[in-house]
Protein backbone atom coordinates (compact mmCIF):
# COMPACT_ATOMS: atom_id res chain seq x y z
CA UNK A 1 0.00 0.00 0.00
CA UNK A 2 2.79 2.30 0.77
CA UNK A 3 4.19 1.99 -2.92
CA UNK A 4 1.30 2.73 -4.48
CA UNK A 5 0.78 5.61 -2.27
CA UNK A 6 4.06 6.91 -3.20
CA UNK A 7 4.07 6.31 -7.15
CA UNK A 8 0.33 8.44 -6.93
CA UNK A 9 1.91 10.88 -4.98
CA UNK A 10 4.94 10.78 -7.54
CA UNK A 11 2.26 11.08 -10.51
CA UNK A 12 0.55 14.11 -9.02
CA UNK A 13 3.83 15.58 -8.56
CA UNK A 14 4.93 15.41 -12.49
CA UNK A 15 1.56 16.41 -13.96
CA UNK A 16 1.67 19.66 -11.37
CA UNK A 17 5.92 20.22 -13.09
CA UNK A 18 4.49 19.68 -16.41
CA UNK A 19 1.83 22.05 -15.67
CA UNK A 20 4.11 24.91 -14.25
CA UNK A 21 5.48 26.19 -17.36
CA UNK A 22 2.20 27.07 -19.00
CA UNK A 23 0.84 28.24 -15.59
CA UNK A 24 3.57 30.87 -15.57
CA UNK A 25 3.49 31.90 -19.04
CA UNK A 26 -0.46 32.36 -18.58
CA UNK A 27 -0.15 34.58 -15.62
CA UNK A 28 2.50 36.92 -17.12
CA UNK A 29 0.80 37.13 -20.31
CA UNK A 30 -2.69 37.70 -18.77
CA UNK A 31 -1.35 41.28 -16.97
CA UNK A 32 -2.24 43.96 -18.13
CA UNK A 33 0.79 46.37 -18.81
CA UNK A 34 2.98 47.35 -21.15
CA UNK A 35 6.22 45.97 -22.08
CA UNK A 36 5.22 42.25 -23.09
CA UNK A 37 7.88 40.13 -24.77
CA UNK A 38 7.25 39.64 -28.36
CA UNK A 39 4.09 41.78 -28.80
CA UNK A 40 5.43 43.24 -31.65
CA UNK A 41 6.60 40.33 -33.36
CA UNK A 42 4.34 38.56 -35.85
CA UNK A 43 5.80 35.51 -34.79
CA UNK A 44 5.55 36.59 -31.01
CA UNK A 45 2.38 33.81 -30.48
CA UNK A 46 4.69 30.84 -31.86
CA UNK A 47 7.69 31.44 -30.47
CA UNK A 48 6.23 31.31 -27.18
CA UNK A 49 3.96 28.29 -27.37
CA UNK A 50 6.89 26.61 -29.27
CA UNK A 51 9.63 27.43 -26.17
CA UNK A 52 6.88 25.99 -23.30
CA UNK A 53 6.36 23.08 -25.44
CA UNK A 54 10.09 22.31 -25.33
CA UNK A 55 10.07 23.00 -22.02
CA UNK A 56 7.08 20.96 -20.86
CA UNK A 57 8.87 18.09 -23.33
CA UNK A 58 12.10 18.61 -21.33
CA UNK A 59 10.69 18.39 -17.62
CA UNK A 60 8.56 15.07 -18.75
CA UNK A 61 11.80 13.47 -20.29
CA UNK A 62 13.51 14.49 -17.27
CA UNK A 63 11.36 13.34 -15.16
CA UNK A 64 10.45 9.57 -16.27
CA UNK A 65 13.83 8.93 -17.27
CA UNK A 66 14.93 5.75 -16.31
CA UNK A 67 18.12 5.95 -13.73
CA UNK A 68 20.75 3.20 -13.79
CA UNK A 69 20.77 3.12 -9.71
Amino acid sequence: MNESLNRTLFILTVVTVLALPVNMAAGLFGMNVGGIPLSDSSHGFILICTILLILTCLLAWLSFRRRGD
